[in-house]
């Protein structure tokens, strides 16, 4: 279940506007746009401030940070994916993110559960999971880089604007 993050900036309704009224510069601007802001989370996969802030236990996390432009030429979006999947197939950084609530782990078919902790082998029927408790760390960054995808914003209006009103 991917974490839905919204965030308000000044100006982008008026601009969305304008740009579906005008021709290609103008869904140039706006592709160009979107790809500074995915920069300043994501620089390069698996580097840049969100890259940075997740748990580095493994580093897969932080090694599946990238960020894709998806959507038509009218319709287009900037995602910030963290493909982790542990190896049951989950995507882990849900987890990381909201947390967990506790659980309990029951060995049904085999007569017990095995783990490797520390270099020992351990043998159990039952693991009491206490939960995690939530990471926002995304939130985080999201917060401290407000203020310069306000300034990409911005630019792209600033650039909007001179193009429609012919300078």
């Amino acid at each position: 279940m991917p974490t839905r993050m919204e965030f308000e900036v000044q100006g982008m309704a008026e601009l969305a506007n304008r740009m579906n009224q005008s021709n290609t510069l103008v869904k140039i601007t706006l592709n160009e746009g979107l790809r500074n802001i995915g920069r300043l989370f994501v620089p390069h996969k698996g580097g840049g401030p969100l890259a940075a802030e997740p748990p580095k236990r493994t580093g897969k996390l932080r090694r599946s940070t990238i960020f894709q432009i998806v959507g038509g030429t009218t319709d287009q979006r900037l995602e910030i994916r963290q493909g982790a999947r542990s190896k049951g197939g989950a995507f882990y950084g849900f987890f990381v993110r909201e947390g967990t609530q506790p659980h309990e782990i029951v060995s049904r078919r085999a007569k017990a559960l095995r783990f490797i902790i520390a270099g020992k082998v351990i043998f159990a029927r039952r693991v009491h999971h206490p939960g995690t408790r939530p990471n926002p760390y995304h939130k985080r960054v999201m917060a401290r880089l407000q203020d310069r995808v306000q300034q990409v914003v911005n630019q792209m209006g600033s650039k909007v604007t001179a193009y429609l009103s012919g300078r």
